[in-house]
């Protein structure tokens, strides 16, 4: 399931890095409208699919957390590659700890730890002794509400919300890099 995922997303990304195919004007714009909004979905909630479509399968615990993490840590070392380019190694690697890469990573354990209770739920009508709620899923609940409130929520009221997280990303960029970064 996990190279499905993987197969789309790659099939999405090449797609997306040649849009030319589709002309311009309106059919440039439909395809680049479809085919972003179809990878940003592929990065961002294949990893839930993939978690229930295994457990579903019977596949053990890492094995899952592994298939369902193939997407999103294929996306944010693509984009650590893509940014070499113009940073150092070191700052490249920092860049998956700003907000957009660090969340698709991080936020992923609320959305695993959500669809390990649906299978539950789900197998819990044909087995009344399968418990839905467990320490493993709670604290992976309770570990994304944090991240989401200090990633999405946590800023300043006069400004956008997460802004707070963004200003200590650059804080740490330019106390490990200097203000230039390269320094």
């Amino acid at each position: 399931m996990a190279g499905i995922a993987l197969g789309a997303w790659f099939a999405l990304n090449f797609l997306t890095n040649h849009l030319e195919w589709f002309g311009t004007g309106a059919g440039y714009q439909t395809a680049a409208f479809f085919l972003y909004l179809l990878l940003g979905l592929t990065i961002f909630f294949s990893g839930p699919a993939v978690y229930g479509v295994m457990w579903l399968r019977g596949a053990p615990f890492a094995e899952r957390v592994l298939g369902a993490y193939a997407v999103p840590l294929a996306w944010v070392l693509k984009e650590i590659w893509r940014v070499s380019e113009f940073f150092t190694i070191s700052e490249a690697l920092y860049y998956a700890l700003s907000p957009i890469p660090f969340g698709v990573l991080t936020h992923q354990i609320g959305y695993l730890c959500l669809v390990e209770m649906l299978c539950r739920f789900r197998k819990k009508r044909r087995d009344k002794f399968t418990r839905i709620l467990s320490p493993g899923p709670i604290v992976g609940l309770g570990i994304f509400a944090l991240l989401v409130y200090f990633t999405i929520l946590w800023g300043v009221p006069a400004e956008s919300p997460g802004t707070k997280w963004f200003y200590l990303y650059q804080e740490g960029y330019k106390a490990l890099f200097g203000i230039a970064g390269h320094g």
